[in-house]
């Protein structure tokens, strides 16, 4: 019965979680079920960006590592890489070309680094401190519902 059960749930979440095909327009098209917002960049500029978010998610495991043995120092030492310093290597070239939603959340990402290593080593305070990463990973979970980066071969993107 058990079995049953796991095998239920898991097959329900396989067909939640596959993409399926989106309803068509009214002109009886099918649409992309991905209705994110797509950004083009040029490959080399897709790379940057996405290696802000890749660093992020270091940045969120050494906290998460640090908050696992309370070691508050790692926390802030963790946040504080990614913080407001880290939002000015990325090019003006490139943040010209984003979304000023995408700009805010990820201005609202790089402040809550900020704050996540001043409250760490300020009041040690470890639940304080998961809240944060909590909220945090609300801002990237809303940057990825909203948009996506398509992959283009080398030489095509604008």
């Amino acid at each position: 019965m058990y079995q049953k059960a796991i095998l239920a749930s898991a097959l329900a979440t396989v067909a939640l979680a596959s993409p399926g095909e989106a309803a068509p327009d009214q002109e009886g098209t099918p649409r992309d079920p991905d209705q994110r917002q797509v950004l083009e960049l040029p490959p080399d500029e897709r790379h940057l960006v996405l290696e802000e978010m890749r660093n992020f998610l270091v940045a969120m495991q050494e906290i998460t590592a640090g908050l696992a043995v309370e070691d508050m120092q790692k926390v802030a030492d963790a946040a504080r890489r990614m913080g407001g310093q880290a939002a000015n290597e990325i090019p003006p070239r490139v943040v010209e070309k984003l979304p000023d939603t995408f700009k805010r959340l990820a201005g609202k990402v790089h402040t809550t680094f900020d704050r996540i290593a001043m409250d760490a080593e300020s009041m040690g305070d470890r639940a304080l401190s998961l809240e944060q990463l909590a909220r945090l990973q609300q801002q990237c979970v809303a940057c990825h519902a909203t948009y996506q980066i398509e992959k283009r071969p080398f030489g095509t993107a604008k």
